[in-house]
């Protein structure tokens, strides 16, 4: 007993779940999950609304077990196993759980007794709909690497329905050698964006690059599939915790499971992360960096458990390890009553640096006015101001690169800085401001050779609510400290906090949030800080031979490179498109008109293309692209040598374009502000950005795209798409991540390479194999459903 009750609090379920005899037939479509309704309201060209995924549930009731069958973890890992049916009982009965073995041994009991002792409710994940059965079991672990097999029966409306998963514990024991872990996130950065970065980064000369990013001179190389538990386009959520969770989880789930509690999105089943992992075990440092806001999906994944990415103020809490059940204005965002499970799994981080404040502080509190620019009505509806409550917990709290610089390194941190406070822009309040507009804002670029000084760049001007971050906006945007400076200082502080042992995560958000509005230049500057950072790291920290530094993608979107275009031409210059006076042939109107009596779904729609009457194309732009023999290599200039091209629109400029996306116009041009393609919900063009463009119509859907969207209409942005991903590894033991394997294998090739030191450098596919041990360790139930503690 005490022998069990030690190896469940250490916690690891190391089994991989086969399925019952009853799944013979194969996986079922077994009604709803945790949604009111069907996944897909209004699909495919009017066929019937979806069901649910196939998925490893038993026919009739949708008999299941989390974590989803397959999911593989490292010895000790903590999850919660939950056991529920997905269609109520006929006459309302309770279903009652008969059985639950795990490598054939009977724990119904001991599961039972755990519940009794959590509480029903919240603790426990207690359905609200009668005849529904679900219990959550918190914070179990598997304390012996091998398989395991965990079998459900239940009996509902007096008929015995089963179910079995499986899964497979990883061995892990941190041995000398690796001291840190960095992982680079390239949001959405796919293939083609490392490509890109890299023509305009280093240019190109008689077929040959000038030069090679540092994600190209790493030691090993992976691809890594994508796909997430229920889609096979990710969104950024599943995306990211696939890597730091090893478990497959839903579109917009952070380290938790579906359930059949759609009412509340924090009761999940859920899954202890990486980063929570090495904190509570060895009492690592931890931290996330992003220009996102810091609540966001990819750096959320490192320490945030909800089935809704949009709970961000239960988030922010869960970052600060932050539970109270009082607020200033009713019920905090994340109680402290009902998440007894959740706060014992949770860990703080040590730095937190992003965007985001108006999850932080309350609701009309005067920094969110006078130095974030939020409009009144905008924080935190509890009341709660977490800068205040970070600052009890010893937390310095930054807003800009100056107080950043002067945060001592001995304490954590929380930087939390302005986003883009330009009316319009595509990328809002919640984020920091994309790197170009930062460069031109510090006066080291132009975008068409206009400076901050441009109207059109919008920098001259005051913020639109205060003067707090700076008297105008390119004061605000200068203020913000680039990625390096963000990174420089979190391993200051992470090397204070612990020298023996951190890990970081380095996120690159803008290369998918500027890239869902098609701002395709912008996205290759973003690309290029990315590798700057990741150049400072390798030079810098990793140059210890002690830390593990890992650059990847959670997806890619679909853009390519499609030749090249001179940005002159572009301007009307006589001898362009048949032009010889100099008119400008692409005046706005002259490519499509577009009248709109009303931009919504139900107004009047005339699109007509080649407005200038012209027979034998649509538009002049049409003659814009150079490819095959005219694509002649671009011709970008980093005179300042500051890793950046000095202007996104030189002589000659690499184009980019979109495989997915929605009805937009074009004109090769860098838009002095990134703006949104698509109209607010109609399928039209947004005729504020390039109204002389090109029409390029869309092959987005225009209906409901829920949850992307929630409401009726136009995309409006490019989406995500589902080819793998590049993975870049250096440091001790980065051989293991080379290959193809899914997202979720990750997890397991970092807990390898922690545990082999730094001298075993033996086979990558013998390694591995002993990571997915094929043995069916006996586990007493007492002992794993012991009670457990934070630690």
């Amino acid at each position: 007993m005490k022998r069990l009750k030690q190896l469940w609090s250490l916690g690891f379920l190391a089994a991989t779940v086969s399925l019952a005899a009853t799944l013979a037939a194969g996986p079922v479509l077994a009604g709803t999950d945790d949604d009111t309704q069907k996944n897909n309201v209004a699909p495919v060209l009017g066929t019937p609304p979806f069901s649910d995924n196939p998925t490893n549930a038993s026919p009739t009731v949708g008999l299941r077990i989390f974590p989803p069958t397959n999911t593989t973890l490292i010895k000790g890992q903590r999850f919660d196993l939950r056991v529920e049916t997905q269609v109520p009982s006929t006459n309302g009965a309770a279903p009652v759980l008969k059985s639950l073995t795990i490598n054939g041994i009977e724990a119904s009991g001991a599961f039972n007794r755990r519940i009794t002792a959590q509480g029903l409710g919240l603790e426990s994940g207690t359905p609200s709909v009668a005849g529904l059965y679900g219990a959550s079991v918190r914070n179990l672990a598997l304390p012996i690497a091998g398989t395991y097999v965990v079998k459900a029966v239940v009996t509902v409306d007096g008929v015995d329905y089963t179910i079995s998963n499986q899964y497979t514990v990883s061995p892990f024991s941190l041995k000398p050698g690796i001291k840190h872990v960095v992982f680079f996130l390239g949001d959405a950065m796919g293939l083609p964006i490392r490509s890109a970065a890299r023509i305009q980064g280093k240019g190109i000369f008689e077929g040959r690059a000038k030069g090679r990013l540092n994600m190209d001179t790493m030691d090993t190389y992976g691809l890594v599939s994508t796909a997430s538990f229920d889609s096979v386009i990710t969104d950024s959520a599943p995306g990211m915790t696939s890597y730091v969770s090893g478990m497959k989880q839903s579109n917009n789930a952070l380290n938790v499971s579906v359930d059949n509690t759609p009412e509340n999105n924090l009761d999940n089943p859920r899954i202890e992360t990486l980063w929570e992992y090495m904190k509570r075990n060895y009492g690592w440092a931890t931290g996330v960096v992003s220009d996102a806001f810091i609540t966001d999906a990819t750096p959320a994944a490192e320490a945030g458990h909800s089935r809704a990415r949009s709970a961000r103020t239960a988030i922010a809490q869960q970052f600060l390890d932050y539970y109270v059940d009082s607020a200033p204005s009713g019920t905090p965002a994340q109680p402290a009553t009902g998440y007894v499970g959740l706060s014992t799994l949770t860990q703080p981080l040590d730095v937190i640096l992003g965007g985001g404040a108006v999850d932080w502080l309350p609701v009309n509190d005067p920094t969110l006015s006078s130095f974030y620019q939020y409009a009144a009505g905008k924080g935190r509806a509890d009341g709660l101001n977490l800068f205040s409550v970070a600052t009890s917990l010893g937390y310095s709290v930054v807003k800009d690169k100056n107080e950043l610089a002067a945060a001592p390194n001995n304490k954590s941190i929380l930087g939390i800085f302005v986003g883009d406070v330009r009316p319009g822009n595509a990328l809002g309040l919640d984020s920091i401001p994309g790197v170009l507009d930062r460069l031109v804002a510090r006066g080291q670029a132009t975008i068409g050779g206009r400076t901050a000084s441009d109207p059109s760049t919008g920098l001259s001007v005051a913020p639109p609510v205060g003067t707090g971050c700076g008297a105008t906006v390119q004061t605000c945007f200068a203020n913000i400290p680039s990625k390096p400076e963000l990174v420089a200082k979190a391993i200051d502080v992470l090397n204070a906090k612990n020298p023996n042992g951190w890990v970081l995560l380095v996120e690159q958000s803008q290369t998918d949030k500027l890239a869902h509005p098609l701002e395709y230049e912008r996205v290759v500057y973003e690309a290029l800080e990315l590798d700057n950072t990741l150049g400072f790291v390798l030079d810098g920290q990793a140059s210890d031979n002690q830390t593990l530094t890992l650059v990847s993608a959670d997806h890619a979107q679909p853009e390519t490179i499609i030749g090249i275009t001179v940005p002159s031409a572009l301007d009307g210059l006589p001898g362009y498109f048949g032009n010889p006076s100099g008119t400008d042939p692409i005046t706005p109107g002259g490519c499509f008109s577009n009248t709109l009596s009303s931009d919504s779904t139900s107004g009047a729609l005339t699109l007509t293309v080649n407005g200038s009457g012209t027979t034998t194309k649509a538009c002049a732009l049409q003659d814009a692209i150079g490819t095959f023999n005219d694509g002649t290599f671009p011709t970008y200039v980093d005179a300042n040598t500051d890793g950046f091209p000095d202007d996104p629109d030189p002589t000659v400029k690499l184009v980019l374009d979109d495989g997915g996306r929605p009805t937009y116009t074009q004109d090769f041009l860098t838009n002095p502000i990134p703006l949104s393609p698509g109209g607010t919900t109609a399928a039209v063009p947004n005729p504020s950005r390039d109204p002389n463009g090109l029409l390029l119509t869309g092959n987005m859907p225009t209906t409901n795209v829920s949850p992307i969207s929630k409401n009726e209409g136009n995309i409006g942005v490019a989406p995500h798409s589902g080819e793998d991903v590049v993975l870049s590894a250096s440091g001790p033991n980065a051989f293991l991540f080379g290959g193809t394997y899914e997202n979720t294998d990750v997890l397991v090739r970092i807990a390898q390479a922690l545990s082999i030191g730094t001298t075993n450098f033996g086979s990558r596919r013998a390694l591995l194999r002993d990571a997915s041990p094929k043995n069916a360790p006996a586990v007493s139930p007492e002992q794993l459903f012991s009670r457990w503690e934070k630690k």
